[in-house]
């Protein structure tokens, strides 16, 4: 299990990287969501949408690696290396399907939690 010990903190990272990335991205949508006085202000647009998705699955990201972190250390548990396969294979077809992002950051997650501890 030591090889996992990092693996929640890798993931919370992410999370923060990802999240701070789409605040500079989606700027405008969100501040016109936020003009629009939020509640039901995502409507038909794409951008306000797409704005919400990349925030929302950033804390999805936190999410899982707090759940990481608690296993790790509060727990003792490790972290079965279906959760690394999981992460790999989402990983590996979001960089095929959208080779500029950051899906590419979660492979090596993916691979450290695979390895054997």
């Amino acid at each position: 299990m030591a090889i996992q010990k990092h693996s929640g903190w890798m993931m919370e990272w992410t999370s923060y990287l990802h999240n701070v990335v789409g605040l500079i991205i989606f700027w405008k949508p969100l501040n016109e969501m936020v003009k629009a006085g939020v509640w039901n202000s995502v409507g038909q647009s794409f951008d306000r949408s797409a704005a919400i998705w990349f925030l929302l699955f950033g804390v999805l990201l936190w999410f899982i690696g707090r759940m990481l972190r608690w296993m790790t250390k509060e727990k003792g548990i490790a972290i079965p290396r279906f959760v690394g396969w999981h992460i790999l294979i989402l990983s590996v077809v979001g960089a095929i399907i959208m080779p500029i992002s950051g899906f590419w950051v979660a492979i090596p997650q993916g691979i450290y939690l695979i390895r054997k501890s």
